[in-house]
């Protein structure tokens, strides 16, 4: 275990997401894949990260905001530490930064009779403080001061205006003298709007003088005019005018007349150009509608009606009647591209608005939201159709070239990656569509009528409707059947398919959405961690079962419980495999979702069954590979072709289990239980701890009985196949010619069938031993314990009577007492004491330094037998 990693330095010290962020520090990773995890600001960014050497990692940051810690997880060294932090922001995008996307500006105020004009204004209000802002670059995101000032606003119209904001806004970086001085300006200022009359006759002394001259001079001349005509002047101008008519009339009677007529012609024209507008806005409404300038439409449709929607004139109804067609015609054309999908939401609002200004007959934002919502459905429906028939196709051309691949995706194929990707795009999209509309209709933005209860129950229907659909597509695309897949295609797409509905699970978190539809995603983002989960140990479980299938009875190590071959270790690598591919994929849970293995939960118990039945599985091998044996090699009639067979080298490599004998099968199936049960179940445990899941307990001491009852199963069997032929080759060795003995001899050694009990022993014991080690006693102690009872059955049911015969049956009785003696059990000891206690015999002292003295001999003449058949370590129970 090395030092963990130390973050000491990083560039640069803040931007927004994606920002390409170099980290130097010390122990950052002895190589690429020792790289374990990578946090900045509490964001995973390990995918983006790249190593390049023990002191530098280049990574680019995840969507954090605020300020954090950079934190790097290696293999060797653990989670590390930072002294450095990183802040993240998120970029307000203006109208003049430059984007790859189209930012939409203020929307203009809208005119009494629901009309905008054309462009938005472009007038900027002066600063306050009279001070410069050029160079000035905000450093405070639009984010932060709206953490800052939650109810506030920087503009200086708005009535919510927050002076901290537009200072911090426009000025973050002028110096505090500056300010004083603006703060005077801007007091200076405020005083001199607040003086009265007084100083703006002053400021306007000359227009007021020249104002009272007029005033005099007005008066004078209606003093003068009034002595010259008297005080009434008008009869007199009347009588006179009245005559001039009259003469005049007298003179110009026909060029009056042709003055009418001239006059109403020159009226009829005036007409014609006055009203215009009128006139040619049929034309200019199909002109219009052509360059989908709506906006121009509606604001003549609007003008029009204004001014002549209650007139008389014959003329003018017929031309509003021919505008009112075409306005229908067009009130027609926009509710079909309102309800023509796909559409963007901006192009849809504005259909609405168009809508509702040309005073439509319904509610043209819920036809809107229902038109989406169907579109959704159908979506959705379309995506499951074209993936099932693209995989249907692609199945069709495998079965045709019937090719051989070594591993099929099945269900986790790149068709269904494909699909879940797009399905979780249409959702997420779809409902950032929907959802804002229902909102805006609901809030009053759109007409219509938000106030009625049954929309709400309607709208929420529709989205519970919508993921339910989409979740029972996604249940379709995760438990169709198949091929297992590989390992690496299994964490691929379970982990590409785990984004896919992550994302849209965030994406449908920021909407805000009510609780059921959200935690119908995220219930089928637990069924698809519950079934990573599950498909993982049952893949294990498949690779254990088959080892039975590939046993070549190798052996891989000498340990303190035997000689082992590759079968444990291989049980803790598939067990491992499983543990760290669920640690990764499915084990960590994202935002508000359920932790996966909780107390009393249903995938622990998963957890717990399918652990218990892989551990199981492995006995299960060990027992078939130990005990259905078709072995017929040995021999159980005559012992010495079963205890000449020769044992094999244990390095050696080979190919055929048939190589080895039976019984040394059953011993390296033996030192395989007892290993996997004192060192890999152990392991086992501790890797389960090592992952942060709940030990499995029930399954281990369920294992542990399993392996316990194996090893006696298998001791049982080499008894039957070693000790039986051993057993049976004694009273026919006892009683070969040379049982019966004259009673004056003197006996002066054993029999050969002692001898050959010993050497058999002995070559069982060097069978046990060069497979089982420390672990043979058990063995040679059973058997011994066999030949015992069989010699003392012998010996009582064919008791001798001569004093020679039972001295030499004593004799015979404590050799292989002596012989035995580090293998012979409370049991076995008993039956050859009893034998003796039967073998009464008054020895003299003659016949105690007889025997003591042949026992010497055979010690001295057997050492190195002897020797060899109590050289085994005592076995740790």
């Amino acid at each position: 275990m090395g030092p963990p990693p130390v973050v000491t330095g990083i560039s640069p010290k803040e931007g927004p997401p994606g920002t390409k962020v170099t980290i130097r520090g010390e122990f950052l990773g002895t190589s690429p894949t020792d790289l374990y995890g990578l946090k900045i600001c509490g964001c995973d960014c390990l995918l983006s990260a790249e190593w390049k050497s023990k002191n530098k990692i280049v990574a680019r940051s995840g969507p954090c905001k605020g300020r954090g810690d950079i934190i790097v997880t290696t293999k060797s060294g653990g989670e590390g530490t930072s002294t450095v932090q990183f802040r993240g922001y998120h970029e307000s995008i203006g109208p003049v930064k430059e984007s790859a996307v189209w930012v939409e500006e203020a929307a203009p105020p809208s005119l009494p009779w629901g009309r905008r004009p054309m462009s938005p204004t472009a007038y900027t209000p002066p600063d306050p403080l009279g001070l410069s802002t050029e160079g000035d670059d905000c450093k405070f995101p639009e984010e932060e001061l709206n953490e800052l000032f939650p109810d506030g606003s920087g503009k200086l119209s708005d009535e919510n205006f927050q002076p901290g904001w537009y200072l911090l806004e426009h000025h973050s970086n002028t110096s505090f003298e500056d300010l004083r001085a603006g703060m005077v300006f801007l007091q200076r200022k405020v005083e001199g709007q607040k003086e009265g009359q007084l100083s703006f006759l002053k400021a306007n002394t000359g227009a007021v003088m020249d104002q009272l001259d007029r005033l005099v001079l007005l008066k004078n001349m209606y003093e003068e005019d009034q002595r010259k005509n008297g005080k009434e002047p008008l009869p007199s101008l009347e009588a006179a005018i009245e005559e001039s008519i009259t003469l005049a009339d007298s003179l110009f009677s026909e060029i009056l007349s042709r003055k009418e007529n001239a006059d109403k012609t020159r009226e009829a024209l005036s007409l014609l150009t006055r009203h215009k507008f009128l006139f040619q806005l049929p034309a200019s409404i199909d002109k219009n509608i052509r360059k989908k300038e709506y906006d121009l439409v509606v604001n003549d449709y609007s003008r029009v009606k204004n001014l002549f929607g209650n007139t008389d004139v014959k003329l003018f109804q017929k031309i509003l009647d021919e505008i009112d067609r075409k306005i229908e015609d067009l009130k027609e054309n926009l509710h079909t591209r309102m309800k023509t999908m796909p559409v963007n939401v901006q192009e849809q609002t504005k259909y609405i608005r168009l809508l509702n200004s040309l005073n439509w007959e319904g509610d043209a934002a819920w036809v809107a939201i229902t038109t989406r919502k169907e579109y959704l459905m159908s979506l959705m429906n379309k995506v499951k159709d074209h993936f099932k028939l693209k995989e249907e196709q692609e199945s069709g051309e495998k079965g045709k070239r019937k090719a051989k691949e070594p591993e099929s995706e099945g269900s986790w194929s790149a068709v269904r990656g494909a699909w879940c990707a797009a399905a979780c795009g249409a959702l997420a999209s779809e409902l950032h569509a929907l959802w804002p509309l229902a909102r805006r209709y609901f809030a009053g933005e759109l007409a219509g009528q938000p106030s009625d209860p049954q929309r709400h129950a309607d709208l929420k229907e529709m989205i519970i409707a919508a993921v339910q659909l989409f979740s029972s597509h996604m249940r379709a695309c995760l438990l169709a059947g198949g091929a297992p897949p590989g390992a690496d295609v299994l964490r691929a797409r379970l982990l590409a398919n785990l984004r896919s509905l992550r994302e849209a699970y965030e994406s449908l978190l920021k909407l805000d959405l009510p609780s059921q539809p959200l935690s119908i995603v995220e219930k089928v983002i637990f069924d698809y961690r519950v079934h990573g989960m599950s498909v993982f140990l049952q893949r294990a479980q498949r690779r254990v079962k088959a080892l039975a299938d590939d046993e070549a009875w190798k052996i891989h190590e000498f340990t303190d419980y035997g000689a082992i071959t590759n079968l444990p270790h291989l049980l803790e690598t598939y067990l491992n495999d499983a543990l760290s591919s669920i640690h990764k994929c499915v084990f960590a849970s994202g935002r508000r979702e359920t932790p996966l293995l909780s107390e009393g939960s249903e995938p622990l118990a998963i957890l717990q069954k399918h652990t218990q039945q892989i551990l199981l599985a492995f006995e299960r091998v060990l027992e078939e590979l130990a005990l259905q044996q078709d072995d017929q090699n040995f021999n159980t009639t005559s012992l010495s072709v079963a205890l000449d067979q020769p044992l094999e080298e244990p390095q050696r490599a080979l190919g055929d289990g048939r190589v080895r004998s039976c019984q040394q099968r059953l011993l390296i199936a033996a030192s395989n239980a007892q290993y996997t049960r004192r060192v890999t179940l152990p392991a086992v445990a501790a890797s389960f701890q090592h992952f942060e899941f709940p030990k499995p307990v029930l399954a281990l001491q369920t294992t542990k009985e399993a392996l316990s009852n194996l090893e006696s199963r298998i001791a049982e069997t080499y008894l039957e196949l070693k000790g039986d032929p051993l057993v049976g080759t004694i009273e026919p060795s006892m009683y070969m010619g040379r049982h019966e003995i004259d009673p004056d001899a003197i006996v002066d050694d054993a029999r050969p069938y002692v001898y050959e009990i010993i050497n058999n022993l002995i070559a069982v014991h060097a069978e046990v031993d060069s497979i089982c080690g420390a672990s043979c006693s058990r063995y040679v102690r059973d058997i011994s314990e066999t030949v015992c009872e069989e010699v003392s059955r012998l010996w009582h049911g064919a008791r001798p009577t001569s004093r020679a015969a039972v001295f030499r049956a004593r004799l015979e009785t404590t050799l292989l007492r002596m012989a035995c003696a580090s293998h012979l059990t409370v049991k076995a000891d008993d039956y050859l004491v009893k034998t003796l206690e039967a073998l009464e015999l008054r020895e003299t002292e003659e016949e105690k330094k007889r025997m003591e003295t042949i026992i010497q001999n055979i010690k001295k003449r057997m050492e190195l037998q002897l020797s060899s058949l109590n050289s085994c370590n005592i076995e740790t129970v």
